[in-house]
């Protein structure tokens, strides 16, 4: 099943309107090695059914927001020290948006939650596009690493229909 958990409650500005909490199954993002010392990238794609993940069938999506993300570094031998990570989304039709950021050092087995932006980008669009691509930008720092790095990812978002 594509959604984890589902909520429906009133949003707070119109009593006709209709937030729904949801959230993506656990998605592997991946970057291919060999990898290089400074920015490098691991991406996601999480693909649905609009009316699946929907709990209600009221109205068009007018609002959608992310409001967490949490990152684990997948174990595996040999794993290079990483730090810090940029957290955005695209779709077909939303362009790349910036969505939160990690300062630290990330550690295989531990999971970690992205400082989530207060001022985003509506995500609407991007429901309507059945596919999203989650890109992770974080920085290692040896300098290369032959191999393959894996994150587990959960991202949450708040969508609003009317």
């Amino acid at each position: 099943m594509l959604v984890i958990s589902v909520s429906v409650g009133l949003a707070a500005c119109s009593g006709s309107s209709i937030t729904e909490n949801i959230e993506t199954p656990s998605l592997q993002m991946s970057a291919e090695g060999p990898l290089y010392g400074g920015a490098n990238s691991a991406t996601a794609t999480w693909e649905f059914n609009l009316k699946e993940i929907l709990a209600s069938e009221a109205g068009d999506i007018s609002e959608a927001k992310i409001t967490s993300v949490q990152v684990t570094l997948k174990a595996s031998d040999n794993l290079p020290a990483l730090e810090k990570m940029v957290f955005e989304v695209t779709s077909k039709n939303t362009s790349m948006t910036r969505i939160g950021l990690y300062e630290g050092a990330i550690v295989k087995g531990q999971v970690f939650d992205l400082n989530i932006a207060s001022e985003q980008e509506n995500l609407a669009s991007a429901f309507s596009d059945g596919k999203m691509t989650f890109v992770g930008d974080f920085d290692l720092t040896d300098e290369e690493y032959p191999g393959n790095i894996e994150f587990i990812l959960k991202v949450k978002f708040a969508v609003t229909r009317k």
